[in-house]
């Protein structure tokens, strides 16, 4: 069998071809692992986020809640009314 110069070339580039998909999937799945190991990094924070928030919100309702009770002492003692809960707050 007699192989001459086109049929050595081919099958070089072809070897070159498998060899570049093959380090190409591997650069894909290293990029695939980094992505993921940073969605759950986010993850985790947006969890710890939630809880300030929740956190934030608790104390924002307590203070709400604290300066309505004040209001109603302030208004049962016949005070002028210096201070209002604002509209939104009150009712939520």
């Amino acid at each position: 069998m007699d192989m001459n110069a086109l049929d050595v070339g081919t099958v070089l580039a072809l070897l070159g071809v498998i060899f570049k998909v093959n380090q190409d999937k591997a650069a894909a799945a290293e990029e695939v692992g980094r992505m993921k190991q940073q969605i759950k990094s986010l993850e985790s924070r947006m969890g710890q986020v939630d809880n300030k928030f929740q956190d934030i919100d608790d104390k924002l309702g307590k203070l709400i809640a604290s300066m309505t009770r004040l209001e109603t002492l302030l208004g049962h003692q016949g005070q002028p009314r210096v201070m209002e809960t604002p509209g939104p707050l009150r009712n939520g």
